[in-house]
């Protein structure tokens, strides 16, 4: 990040205009200044002046202003590679669809806020300083770039003992004085134990690295508070299937880290400087050299290795176990999950393949062919069939993942997941690995025991997370607290009482944090109406609708505050906004349909619960409750249709199977409801 002058800018501001769909922009200069003219939030034409640069390779991005502290990354890049490689032109980031003010994709709405979504891993000791009141940002840092500080952390202390050591003639630790323990490459000995082709780590210093880079290279939420620890700060996603590909490949935006967490590298002791120099930003060594310093060259970097002969396309590496995806149109990043290729399970799963993507004209099936013929077995992928089973509701899914957690061999993000989604199929198996689970050593896995407990029975589920409101790590804590909002804790001990006295001040305190967001608001009005406050939780959550018009569980949290209230017409009012402006729309057609069912609009309410099954068929509630309006509608074999069109996509799926058993047995369908019973039965076991 550089303040925008004519030696930072790289694109071109001459006066240029650039069409994206119908809409003109036009990038011009006054002077030593730079501006964009474009359409801002209201759909008007507006001129925006350039305040910062952002990024040099292979993009460089814009920040522009368009109010008194609020930046915003405008979306068209400047793509700074050479003409022959088809850079030095200006592009849009969200080419394929036309994106509209007002849209939650718009430059001006807030994903693209540099405040809340860039700030912290850009600059040096950011703080945000967003006010409620004023609505406004008043954004301060130490440094504008990233620094020494931002790694190393605190450097005073540093600087008083270095004094002191020339002072006195002494050597001093390059990390004395520091927070945060970063060793050096020179400590960190990897070495070929005997007969061995893969080098173990024999000496070390001991090392705060992994997690001091993890910030700014997760897909994680910002919780606030001090940066005592990354788990106290931040809440890293877990291997959510928009995130990631059911075989942990990359999918969406994820940097690095929970990519890493999955790999045997990480298993293994390797940090990030073990490759990278944090300094330069470079590659320790260039092509499979790197690789060689811990995998024998005399058997990795060989042609029968390889498949390729060396120096050809494909013999790199990195090729086979670190394919890239590209993002923002011309980013190409790594997947750092050091992936074996396993063309069929990829195939099976909709996942990716490394041989396929490069042999675009060869299938699967050569390729695993090819693969065998160089080795004689492989190892089983660790969890992608469970997974992909599971979120496909197949019968295998639940045991897959059930030994998954039992049997704790897993990554600790795998084995959170694995939680997490059998938390999605009610596995009745469930609150027995939570109680187990509680005890987990990963912090990531910790605070998955408390999410996967939100829809257990109040005492089961204060069994399970209560003792996590003292757990260690403040991200778990806070989680805790999430989970037991609501929950009767008169007849605690005094002891218990303290510990969700303090973990729910920092619940509130890490919600407060991102009140300039629409999630924390909405959380912020769910404690209030918790409360009782309904008041100030109607306050919140149209606050919350102020600064982003498009944020879908707003409008659906709102208009349940009114029917909870009896004011019904607004309810319905709010929901009818929202089908204008939010960005789910299946989400708010649903609500809509249901308040309309509620006030005993049945005829009213069918086009809307039909429309959201039909916008997301994937989401097996929206189909559920259109099956069941169609058969108390008197729909009935149309609903047996949709429960069975949904039953052959999810065949595991517990609730679809009682449906459907009961349903038959109403309509004197004998046979049919005792297949699904016996389906039913087979699944809950003895």
């Amino acid at each position: 990040m550089q303040t925008a002058t004519p030696e930072t800018v790289l694109g071109d501001f001459d006066d240029v205009k650039v069409k994206y769909f119908e809409e003109t922009t036009r990038f011009g200069r006054e002077g030593d200044e730079f501006f964009v003219e474009a359409l801002g939030a209201d759909g008007e034409p507006g001129r925006f002046p350039v305040i910062y640069t952002f990024g040099v390779e292979p993009l460089q991005q814009y920040l522009v202003e368009i109010q008194p502290g609020r930046l915003q990354s405008f979306l068209f890049a400047w793509d700074t590679r050479s003409k022959e490689e088809g850079g030095q032109r200006w592009f849009h980031l969200q080419p394929d669809e036309y994106v509209e003010p007002g849209d939650a994709l718009h430059w001006t709405a807030p994903s693209y806020n540099w405040n809340y979504s860039c700030a912290d891993c850009h600059s040096t000791a950011l703080k945000k300083n967003y006010d409620r009141t004023t609505k406004r940002y008043s954004t301060e840092y130490f440094e504008i770039n990233v620094g020494c500080e931002a790694c190393h952390g605190a450097g005073s202390r540093h600087v008083e003992l270095a004094e002191a050591a020339n002072a006195a003639k002494d050597s001093l630790s390059a990390s004395a004085g520091f927070d945060r323990r970063l060793p050096s490459p020179t400590k960190r000995i990897w070495s070929f134990s005997e007969g061995k082709s893969i080098a173990s780590l024999s000496g070390s210093e001991p090392s705060d690295e992994t997690e001091t880079c993890a910030p700014c290279h997760s897909r994680r939420a910002d919780l606030g508070g001090a940066s005592t620890g990354f788990h106290d700060r931040y809440r890293v996603a877990a291997l959510d299937e928009l995130l990631y590909y059911d075989d942990g490949q990359i999918r969406d935006e994820v940097y690095v880290y929970g990519s890493f967490l999955q790999s045997k590298m990480h298993a293994a002791g390797v940090i990030c400087s073990d490759c990278h120099d944090g300094h330069s930003t470079k590659l320790r060594w260039d092509g499979n050299a790197l690789c060689g310093r811990c995998h024998d060259a005399d058997v990795y970097d060989t042609a029968k290795h390889l498949f390729h002969e060396i120096g050809t396309p494909g013999s790199l590496c990195t090729d086979c176990h670190m394919p890239e995806r590209t993002y923002m149109v011309n980013d190409d990043r790594a997947d750092h999950r050091f992936g074996i290729p396993r063309p069929a399970l990829a195939s099976n799963i909709g996942a990716p393949d490394a041989c396929t993507d490069c042999h675009a004209g060869r299938s699967a099936k050569w390729a695993e062919r090819e693969i065998a013929v160089r080795f004689d077995s492989r190892v089983a992928h660790p969890f992608a069939e469970a997974l992909h089973a599971a979120r496909t509701q197949r019968p295998e899914g639940e045991p897959g993942l059930v030994e998954l957690v039992a049997v704790g061999k897993a990554p600790a993000i795998v084995r959170a997941t694995a939680l997490l989604e059998l938390r999605n199929l009610g596995s009745p198996s469930l609150p027995a690995l939570l109680m187990r689970a509680g005890g987990d050593p990963s912090p990531i896995v910790r605070r998955s025991v408390a999410v996967a407990a939100r829809d257990m029975p109040p005492e089961q589920r204060v069994e399970v997370v209560r003792p996590l409101l003292r757990d260690e790590v403040r991200s778990v804590r806070v989680e805790a607290v999430a989970a037991l909002l609501g929950v009767r804790a008169g007849d605690w001990t005094a002891t218990d009482r303290a510990a969700l006295k303090s973990a729910t001040a920092e619940y509130i305190e890490a919600r407060s944090f991102n009140t300039d967001r629409g999630e924390g608001l909405v959380d912020m009005a769910h404690i209030a109406m918790l409360a009782g406050d309904f008041k100030h939780a109607e306050e919140t959550l149209r606050e919350a609708l102020d600064i982003d018009p498009t944020f879908t569980a707003a409008y659906v949290n709102l208009a349940d505050l009114f029917r909870a209230r009896e004011r019904d017409e607004e309810a319905e009012s709010t929901l009818r906004e929202g089908l204008n402006r939010a960005a789910d729309q299946a989400a708010v057609e649903f609500a809509l349909g249901l308040t309309l069912v509620r006030l005993g609009r049945h005829p009213e309410a069918m086009p809307h619960l039909r429309r959201a099954y039909e916008m997301r068929p994937e989401a097996i509630r929206f189909g559920y409750v259109y099956a069941v309006a169609q058969f108390d509608g008197g729909q009935r074999d149309a609903s047996l249709r949709t429960l069975e069109k949904m039953q052959r996509r999810y065949p595991a799926n517990r609730d679809l199977l009682q449906l459907l058993a009961g349903y038959n047995q109403q309509m004197g369908r004998a046979k049919a409801a005792e297949r699904y019973s016996t389906a039913l039965h087979k699944l809950n076991g003895p």
